[in-house]
């Protein structure tokens, strides 16, 4: 009780470092809960379109990646692994051709055979008709769907739907048009009927590339791993290997900065702990002078050094407390407000572990910041302290 009474009575010297605590704390908590929260979101968001699960396998050459030659049984293979969702074969022949339309003429076109398992790897929307089905591939149909822009360049944002292009001599009905923001090999390529590759692409068999479709991003480790030794068994000839790689790094570029961030709100919580430990250090030993003879006054009543030291430990530890609390209410407030403004939900293990951190971390400070200026207080002498002026 006596130690309440004298934080309130001096809260003006603590007023201060109460501050200080409680806005380290604010802050903590509002990076902590949030960083946490931007990743699952757009974790989520990348899953929602595909990106994120998406691997693609390719041949390894020194520095470089290029289009490697799988063959069915690599298919069959990859589909039969824990987590796949859908393994997309990809032929091309990774060369550029002429496409013709009427008196148009279009240079670096690039032509690919998929099938209908391909469009789920892909978040490209479709901006009208419709795409390349397995009915498509199975009866050979001579159709097509372009990039958005062919569709701007060559027909300069007409309706397609019906028309027919040329490429490598071979004729395409255009059903469909891609939309939307495009890698830029999709948005000048022209999508044909994966069975029509063989015959259509200068008589390659081989398959360019494997987009493998996991069903969650936490299994993408796992099958990346298994995919890669699958394929490299059933090539084991190959100089350099294979890789599988992520196909859209989008997430782990969103990871590392919230890494980076949280780092940041580590280092506030070190800064936190050691601004507030020297604060409330310098402040506790002023007290310890302002009140030197009040602490003569009550050795000479009988109080010992222990008794002392222990009422200035436990005044430091409740105004950090104090302060702590202030910061954690003060946080769980900003993190409502902003949860709501950016539309993400917050993690109740997240927050629950902040909170306990940042309570943990207050009454860190209170026990540090008050042991050196408790022990100059319990080795006060009772003479001098009585004798002592301010």
């Amino acid at each position: 009780m006596t130690s309440w009474l004298m934080v309130l009575r001096n809260r003006r010297r603590y007023k201060t470092v109460l501050i200080a605590i409680a806005v380290g704390t604010i802050g903590f908590i509002i990076i902590r809960c949030l960083g946490d929260s931007v990743e699952q979101k757009v974790s989520d968001d990348l899953e929602l379109i595909g990106e994120a699960t998406v691997l693609s396998a390719m041949w390894e050459d020194r520095k470089n990646y290029h289009p490697g030659e799988y063959f069915d049984r690599d298919v069959a293979a990859l589909r039969k692994l824990d987590g796949v969702v859908t393994v997309a074969p990809v032929r091309s022949t990774g060369e550029t051709t002429k496409l013709l339309y009427a008196d148009v003429e279009r240079k670096r076109t690039i032509i690919t055979g998929v099938n209908e398992e391909y469009w789920s790897t892909q978040s490209t929307p479709l901006a009208m008709g419709r795409l390349i089905d397995d009915d498509d591939v199975r009866r050979m149909r001579k159709v097509c769907v372009i990039g958005a822009e062919i569709h701007q360049g060559v027909f300069k944002g007409l309706n397609p739907l019906g028309k027919t292009v040329v490429a490598n001599s071979y004729h395409y009905e255009i059903i469909g048009v891609l939309g939307g923001k495009q890698q830029e090999d999709n948005s000048r390529t022209v999508f044909i009927p994966l069975s029509l590759a063989p015959h259509h692409l200068d008589n390659t068999r081989q398959i360019m590339q494997l987009l493998i479709r996991v069903d969650n991003w936490d299994s993408v480790r796992t099958v990346r791993e298994q995919a890669e030794a699958i394929l490299q068994y059933n090539h084991p000839n190959l100089e350099h290997g294979i890789k599988v790689n992520y196909r859209s790094n989008r997430l782990d570029r969103v990871r590392m900065i919230v890494f980076i961030i949280q780092l940041f709100s580590y280092a506030a919580l070190v800064g936190v702990f050691i601004v507030g430990k020297m604060g409330l250090t310098n402040v506790m030993l002023a007290a310890v002078q302002d009140r030197t003879k009040e602490i003569g006054l009550r050795k000479s009543m009988g109080a010992t050094d222990n008794l002392i030291r222990d009422q200035f430990i436990l005044e430091s530890v409740m105004v950090s407390v104090i302060a702590g609390v202030v910061g954690v209410v003060g946080g769980l407030v900003s993190v409502a407000l902003l949860k709501e403004l950016l539309d993400v939900s917050v993690s109740g293990m997240v927050l629950s572990s902040s909170i306990f951190v940042d309570l943990v971390l207050t009454v860190s400070i209170g026990v540090f910041a008050g042991w050196y200026p408790s022990q100059q207080a319990g080795k006060l002498d009772i003479v001098s302290a009585m004798r002592f002026e301010c």
